[in-house]
């Protein structure tokens, strides 16, 4: 390459560069790509066994790989990994299944091999249940660690990641707490994911306790459980929280001052969509704990049953302006929609995704809440399908907001004929507001 840029009065200004600087410009190459440069010259040969981060993730680097191929490849990698003729520090090491060919024991050797080698970042990413090596849970310069595997995460007692900033674990079936006791032992986690877990049914209590954490999510997967959990969360500084769940048994949920957005989804089983004194503490609690939120997207199935709502609500979201509110049944109330809204006095902006309601607001029609008639500036209606009781909500809204600048409203699920009727019946209503534009989209 030298020879050529001279021949041509130019200059190779790239192999003047350090080796370092060099290694980190391979890390941003495809491995095979990475490999390839060892033919340019003598200097070249050995730098991408000198490469800080090892990305083997990509499955579309390994199309058209004959079996001859994978096995050659799996040989290139222990030579990389357990072999090399000088350790290397390795800062992030990222893998597939489709890299192992479904190779437990060598992608087992791999990770053992990276864990020894200072790793700050590793991502494993495996189709079916895999063993992981215990000095996975004592690697002392783990920085983030990301596990996407099925199947039962087994973890010793003895656990210590003093390092750890992000843990996302993904697909696992949690047996029993030790994985709550991991949580709680990373005293400098900032991120925590847990997204399509299973709760086995050993556990009766979710309890996470980790006053270091700035943003959490705890997705679980929704299953038929023998008997319910209670949940209990102690992380105060937390700025960002979502949750997707079955109600559980009770919350006992620490108070988030620092929280900007929440992300809140729970389910009830239909048999328990009826009033229950219990069940609309445990939902009240829950809300409660996350009343300092300043932009919430709210899904809770027959809300109407568990959360107390009324001009005098029991809990207020003074801090919100920003609040999605989403249903997935044709069974929201809307008069209980409006009761909800005096507990978000100061809200600007509304978004409703709604299908078909069981009821209109007639009986709470003068009753109006205060964000509505002093700071709602923006409402959007999702789903609209033309139905009366949603025709009396916006008509509602634009009758009593005075400072509302915009009102959207998305159509789904008819014909041409029928979004014309009803954009005109809609650009019809009566509005408070003179500046108020109302857009159908």
């Amino acid at each position: 390459m030298a020879k050529q840029a001279k021949k041509e009065g130019g200059l190779d200004r790239i192999s003047t560069l350090p080796d370092h600087i060099l290694c980190h410009m391979l890390c941003f190459l495809p491995i095979k790509d990475a490999v390839r440069t060892s033919v340019l010259s003598p200097r070249w040969r050995y730098l991408f066994t000198f490469m800080s981060t090892l990305d083997l993730y990509d499955y579309r680097q390994f199309r058209g790989f004959t079996r001859r191929d994978f096995n050659d490849f799996k040989n290139f990698v222990d030579r990389l990994l357990l072999f090399p003729k000088q350790q290397v520090r390795l800062e992030c090491f990222r893998v597939t299944e489709n890299a192992s060919d479904g190779d437990c024991p060598r992608l087992y050797g791999w990770i053992c091999a990276v864990l020894s080698r200072g790793i700050k970042e590793l991502v494993v990413s495996y189709g079916k249940n895999l063993r992981l090596p215990t000095l996975l849970f004592t690697c002392q310069s783990l920085v983030t660690l990301e596990l996407d595997i099925p199947g039962d995460m087994k973890i010793p007692p003895d656990v210590s990641l003093p390092n750890l900033k992000s843990l996302n674990l993904s697909n696992f079936l949690f047996s029993d707490g030790l994985i709550f006791k991991l949580v709680s032992s990373c005293h400098v986690l900032e991120e925590l994911y847990m997204e399509f877990v299973k709760l086995g049914r050993n556990i009766t209590e979710v309890n996470i306790h980790n006053l270091s954490l700035k943003r959490m999510t705890l997705e679980f997967v929704l299953v038929n459980r023998d008997k319910d959990y209670k949940m209990v969360i102690n992380a105060p500084n937390l700025e960002y929280f979502k949750f997707y769940d079955m109600l559980a048994d009770g919350y006992r949920v620490s108070s988030m001052n620092s929280l900007e957005h929440a992300n809140i989804k729970v389910h009830q089983y239909p048999e328990y969509a009826i009033y229950d004194v219990n069940r609309e503490r445990a939902a009240t609690n829950l809300l409660q704990a996350i009343c300092n939120v300043k932009c919430l997207y709210l899904l809770i199935t027959h809300a109407e049953t568990l959360i107390p709502t009324g001009p005098e609500p029991v809990f207020a979201f003074h801090k919100l302006v920003q609040l999605k509110f989403v249903n997935e049944t044709e069974a929201w109330v809307g008069t209980w929609i409006l009761e909800f809204l005096h507990c978000v006095p100061n809200l600007e902006i509304l978004h409703l995704a709604l299908d078909a309601a069981s009821e209109g607001i007639k009986p709470l029609a003068e009753n109006v809440p205060s964000c509505v008639s002093f700071h709602l500036t923006e409402i959007r209606v999702s789903r609209f399908v033309g139905d009366e009781p949603m025709f009396q909500m916006i008509s509602f809204f634009l009758k009593h907001a005075t400072v509302l600048e915009t009102l959207i409203i998305a159509m789904k699920y008819l014909t041409e004929k029928e979004e014309l009727s009803i954009t005109k019946r809609l650009l019809e209503l009566p509005r408070n507001s003179r500046s108020c534009q109302v857009i159908i989209e």
